[in-house]
């Protein structure tokens, strides 16, 4: 029987001399390649001189071979000057240093590879599991490889400086992370946008506009960045009707009889498919969606084309875990989704429904409202409430407010709170920026003038 070649682990031991020699040699270039951690390294030695080179280079000291021995001393490595002066001796320059860097990077990921491969045949001899369920395990290992970032470890305030230095940078020369949703001053309230590893709530009560604005966000931000919509409420061809009235400027209406003659509706269609076919937005329908279906889904799409911002709609309609209360599944969702945002990298908003409480007055919702307040107000970056005055139960359609929305951000973690006025156009499907004078709010009814809202809402 032929003898099976023997497999090379994943490492380039020259890559990562070249690597430690460059920055050795110009530490200003640490900060182009702060996003390798020292785990990265195979050779034990190498990684101990990164850390010593991040540390030294953190506290603004020179960054050369008898400095990166002492400190690694220090920290308790004997370090011998000659192996530090043999990499010093082979510097690069800043673009190579960057090259080695990816190298190193992709070594690095390529041998986590090989210990999910492990992970998977476990899981395959595993016995009383069926082929769903593992099949579904694996995929979550594989995707997870696919986004290994290595910041699971505590860290010396050393090493977090070397990255909020070159974050820094990034933002000195205008690479701003945030997400832009496309709605102006909601941009704006947010400091720029939706930020990876965050969780904004947006909360409204039935009719008022949720969908139709989640929407328009999804289809902005998928211009430049991955979307995935995850709906519990809407299927696919639902939403399509809605991303098709708003991107051809054609009424829902016309868009659901679709007449044969109606031949600016179907020019209306086509321009929309032109618009729509660009976007870099996935769709899914499943109702009652767990923990577990949702990090799968975002993780499918994180793997196949990269995610940056996760929509669900929405949370009061997830599956919980069996816990005592409905109170307390909900608090575990909402906390599940918060450390999901962080360990995978993306922005998630979160569509929450408010109970009727909401209706029994005229005006702005609060934050009391949003059923299981107490868990989304811990656990969310940013709370936002909308309110549409002519979907309200006590509203006196007045002409002034018709198609007025208002997105109050009640709660922003490193950020202010404010008020965005916004334009729905109901029929097209339309939200954006309110443009011109902001009708005046009228004051709210005596007590003895108010009713209850009708049954359903």
């Amino acid at each position: 029987m032929r003898e099976q070649p023997r497999l090379a682990i994943p490492v380039s031991l020259e890559a990562e001399s070249a690597l430690l020699g460059g920055l050795l040699a110009h530490p200003d270039a640490l900060m182009r390649v702060a996003s390798i951690s020292p785990e990265a390294f195979y050779n034990p030695f190498h990684g101990e001189v990164y850390r010593a080179i991040q540390r030294l280079a953190a506290q603004g000291l020179p960054v050369e071979p008898v400095a990166v021995q002492v400190d690694m001393q220090r920290h308790g490595f004997d370090a011998d000057v000659e192996d530090l002066m043999g990499l010093a001796s082979l510097a690069v320059g800043t673009a190579s240093t960057r090259m080695y860097a990816a190298t190193v990077a992709d070594c690095y990921r390529l041998r986590k590879l090989m210990d999910v491969g492990r992970e998977i045949g476990e899981l395959a001899m595993t016995p009383g599991h069926n082929f769903a369920e593992q099949a579904d395990k694996a995929q979550m290992l594989l995707a997870k490889v696919a986004t290994v970032r290595s910041r699971s470890d505590p860290k010396a305030i050393s090493e977090s400086l070397v990255e909020y230095l070159a974050v820094l940078h990034d933002l000195s020369e205008g690479k701003n992370p945030a997400i832009r949703t496309g709605i102006g001053g909601l941009d704006d309230m947010l400091n720029g946008g939706l930020r990876r590893g965050e969780l904004m709530v947006i909360g409204a009560r039935p009719k008022h506009g949720k969908t139709a604005l989640s929407l328009t966000m999804a289809r902005s931000i998928a211009r430049e960045h991955g979307v995935l919509f995850l709906s519990q409420e809407m299927n696919i061809i639902q939403l399509m009707h809605r991303h098709t009235a708003a991107s051809g400027g054609i009424g829902l209406g016309r868009i659901l009889a679709a007449k044969p003659e109606d031949a600016g509706m179907w020019s209306g269609v086509t321009d929309a498919a032109s618009k729509l076919g660009g976007l870099r937005l996935y769709h899914d329908q499943q109702g009652q969606l767990t923990l577990m279906d949702i990090r799968r889904k975002a993780l499918k799409v994180k793997r196949a084309a990269g995610l940056d911002v996760l929509f669900i709609d929405f949370l009061q309609l997830m599956a919980g875990g069996g816990e005592e209360s409905r109170n307390r599944e909900l608090d575990v969702i909402v906390n599940g989704i918060k450390a999901m945002a962080m360990d995978l990298d993306f922005a998630v908003v979160l569509l929450s429904q408010m109970s009727r409480k909401a209706d029994e007055h005229y005006g702005r919702p609060q934050m009391t409202h949003l059923r299981d307040s107490g868990a989304i107000e811990a656990a969310a970056d940013q709370v936002a409430l909308l309110f549409n005055d002519w979907a309200h139960p006590m509203s006196k359609k007045l002409a002034q407010f018709k198609g007025y929305c208002e997105l109050e951000v009640v709660a922003h973690r490193n950020g202010p709170q404010g008020l965005v006025p916004l334009q729905l156009i109901g029929e097209l499907q339309q939200m954006g920026d309110w443009i011109g004078e902001v009708p005046k709010r009228l004051s709210e009814p005596d007590t003895a003038m108010s009713r209850r809202p009708p049954a359903g809402l």
